[in-house]
């Protein structure tokens, strides 16, 4: 890496994603904005993603290759890698996703446009296993006039975010308590200190990688779960209290409840019985609806 510091700084944190790696690093490399870092960080994969990352290591001094010494998980990962950044501005690009060609061009000069932005993010395309673009992210929008994205209750801030690290880093950097949910954390954290705007280009491939029916329902639903904490913490750094913070923590659980039944029902558990009767409390179309869906399965 020269003494030049970069104007942006990618972070990938890696587990175990040998068989996609290269094309994440090279979609990084081949970008139109020429200086900026790419921060590598490994957490202690037992594939063949080391020697892979290696190979490019010599062949271009914009990257920087970190090693875990032990496995922390993919939030103490990012909190290193965040803490190792050279650039004041950080974006993150999954080991197994990948940038458009003009992504960096394209936000940092809307950066360079509005320097009071404290963070940014793109529209992205959803893609098949392979990377290839089946269709645009439907939720990625910006967020209204005088709502914030914690009070808005979708997912419309998504890849490609960027941000300011070293405001967040004052708002406390990422939870490494929480294991899911994590670019919430950071999607909150950032809305705080500062102003956040939307880019419409996709700038972002996100890979949609096949996993079986059970693993997916359970997933989905520790992750809503893990979200549901990630918003009360914010609720209680902004000192939100009363009716607004009732409401946006009712629907944040009745999101993680449905999640639950679901997960518990595709199970064929008996313990799906008690988030079942709280489902028809809080929402009993969506929860007729899924059941009829299991009924004509």
């Amino acid at each position: 890496m020269s003494n030049n510091k970069p104007a942006i700084t990618l972070l990938m944190c890696n587990y175990n994603n040998a068989h996609y790696l290269k094309k994440g690093i090279e979609s990084v490399l081949n970008q139109t904005f020429k200086n900026f870092e790419l921060l590598i960080l490994d957490d202690c994969s037992t594939d063949e993603s080391v020697a892979i990352i290696q190979e490019y290591v010599p062949t271009d001094d914009r990257i920087s290759f970190y090693q875990q010494k032990q496995n922390g998980g993919y939030g103490q990962a990012i909190y290193d890698s965040i803490n190792l950044a050279k650039a004041d501005y950080v974006g993150i690009i999954d080991p197994d996703d990948a940038l458009t060609p003009d992504a960096l061009e394209v936000m940092l000069g809307r950066l360079n446009e509005k320097p009071q932005l404290v963070g940014l993010y793109s529209q992205h395309w959803i893609c098949d296993k392979d990377l290839n673009p089946v269709e645009i992210c439907k939720t990625s929008t910006k967020i209204p006039e005088g709502t914030t994205y914690l009070e808005y209750g979708k997912s419309a801030m998504t890849h490609f975010f960027v941000f300011n690290r070293l405001k967040f880093i004052e708002n406390g950097n990422i939870d490494r308590t929480m294991r899911n949910a994590l670019d919430q954390d950071w999607y909150y954290k950032v809305e705080e200190v500062g102003e956040v705007d939307f880019v419409e280009k996709p700038l972002y491939y996100y890979r949609i990688s096949p996993t079986g029916i059970s693993q997916g329902f359970k997933k989905s639903y520790i992750t809503y779960r893990d979200h549901h904490i990630i918003k009360e913490r914010a609720l209680d750094r902004r000192g939100v209290k009363g009716k607004k913070r009732n409401d946006i923590l009712n629907k944040s659980k009745s999101e993680v409840m449905y999640k639950k039944f679901n997960y518990l029902l595709n199970e064929k558990s008996p313990r799906f019985i008690i988030p079942l009767i709280e489902c028809f409390y809080r929402s009993p179309i969506s929860t007729a609806q899924a059941i009829l869906y299991k009924i004509k399965k």
